[in-house]
């Protein structure tokens, strides 16, 4: 009996969020009053909010609860009815700046066991923490030993990538397009 109110009672909340917000998504499904009796469909419509998830205070249990799941190996609840799909990823690093590339250091060798000469270079790579110019004529950029002959490439012009404050995301496919929310699991785990 109890459970039965508590279900009704969140119900008629999420009735009241979807009187607030409209969600295009979700409007092909039914002439009737919306209702989000489903757990994944309750996250979908509190997640589509365009004031954000935690601005509405009956959104932010069930969304925290989908978070929740997904930082310990779940699924992103689904919401059949709506015709949505999400898809969850992970991204450490902002963009690099216009005009630089991705890159990661490496250590390269050359030489004979007795010369042997090594040196640190920035090869290009998605993940890779730092950002270098762009450049078509030259594969890496590093720093070869003084008076070793070789030439050099600046290094200075490598700097670090940005961290996000939100590494993980939701690609939510829907009926509408395909938005993408970032988030933050490690307050979940």
């Amino acid at each position: 009996m109890n459970r039965n109110r508590e279900i009704e009672a969140g119900t008629m909340k999420m009735s009241r969020i979807l009187s607030v917000v409209a969600f295009p998504t979700l409007s092909a499904l039914s002439a009737a009053p919306a209702h989000a009796d489903d757990f994944g469909c309750q996250v979908l419509l509190c997640i589509l909010n365009p004031q954000g998830w935690a601005s509405v205070r009956e959104c932010v249990p069930p969304v925290e609860r989908a978070f929740h799941m997904v930082a310990h190996g779940e699924p992103w609840p689904q919401c059949p009815e709506a015709g949505s799909s999400g898809r969850i990823g992970y991204e450490k690093f902002k963009p690099c700046p216009d005009g630089t590339i991705a890159v990661s250091p490496q250590t390269e060798s050359s030489g004979s066991d007795n010369s042997s000469r090594s040196q640190t270079v920035y090869k290009p790579d998605s993940n890779g923490a730092f950002c270098a110019p762009r450049n078509a004529t030259n594969a890496s950029w590093g720093t070869y030993p003084r008076g070793s002959g070789y030439g050099t490439r600046p290094t200075s012009a490598v700097t670090p990538r940005e961290k996000r404050t939100e590494p993980n995301y939701l690609d939510l496919t829907t009926t509408d397009g395909k938005p993408r929310f970032w988030f933050d699991l490690s307050r979940y785990q």
